[in-house]
């Protein structure tokens, strides 16, 4: 059943067995909304609520939505994988045709529109984190207003063109003709004041090659897109909040230039 894998695994960290920090330095009030368009992992993350404790109490000092929603470039109902509605974190669970055989339907929003029904006007986001099997290019789209506003001080997300696990490529990634290529998305945002940098590991073809743990792509620092292997993380800073884009900077130089591929 949706509680399967949480009892079996106790979460990928073991988190049942821990302690709930409550001991946050935070001077106000802040809100975590996430979005899980799997009927059935969707479940299973409010029984991991329920069973640590999390609530969202207004006299808390974080609280937790998560939301049986999916995140797009535009908002509706879609057809989503059958295995969406019983099976808790299959990679199966994702968008399909129409008329695809026993698809369930989900209803799907943006970050833009999320955020002005829920979100006060202005209201600063502070993280915003997207994973989404390779859909991820849509959901940022779906951002578009808020980004440009710079009311996000962090954007993560994820990214992998399929050049090693999977051929052809997962999702929307990749640099065959009608997919997305990773430069395309961060000289997008670069535009909108995002200084992108990439988290992970990469192949020059040959062997593998260990990148600095985060390294610079804006600036013309990476003028192709680079082999990943398996999937991998992006993570930028609005220029708009000097102190967070400079902490990303001296981060990625902490590192040091020797282990830099070209």
């Amino acid at each position: 059943d949706h509680n399967t894998k949480y009892k079996r695994a106790c979460g990928a960290c073991g988190d049942c067995t821990r302690d709930l920090n409550k001991n946050r330095n935070i001077k106000s009030p802040i809100e975590v909304h996430c979005f899980e368009p799997s009927p059935a992992t969707h479940q299973m993350l409010l029984d991991v609520k329920e069973k640590l404790g999390i609530e969202a109490k207004s006299d808390e000092k974080a609280k937790w939505f998560i939301h049986n929603k999916g995140l797009h470039n535009a908002s509706g109902i879609l057809a989503w994988h059958r295995a969406c509605q019983d099976s808790v974190g299959d990679e199966l669970c994702t968008i399909v045709p129409e008329s695809t055989p026993d698809a369930i339907k989900v209803e799907v929003t943006t970050v833009d529109e999320f955020s002005k029904a829920y979100l006060g006007a202005g209201e600063t986001i502070h993280m915003l984190k997207v994973d989404a099997e390779g859909l991820d290019p849509a959901v940022l789209r779906g951002a578009t207003k808020t980004l440009r506003e710079r009311r996000a001080v962090y954007v993560m997300f994820e990214f992998n063109p399929g050049l090693r696990d999977k051929k052809p490529p997962y999702g929307m990634w990749g640099v065959a003709k009608g997919l997305t290529k990773l430069l395309e998305v961060t000289g997008w945002l670069d535009s909108l004041s995002y200084d992108c940098y990439l988290d992970s590991r990469v192949d020059d073809g040959k062997k593998k090659v260990d990148a600095p743990a985060l390294y610079r792509i804006n600036g013309d620092c990476v003028r192709q897109d680079p082999r990943i292997i398996g999937w991998s993380n992006v993570v930028c800073a609005s220029r708009a909040f000097p102190e967070a884009a400079q902490a990303l900077f001296d981060l990625s130089k902490l590192v040091g230039r020797s282990g830099v591929w070209e």
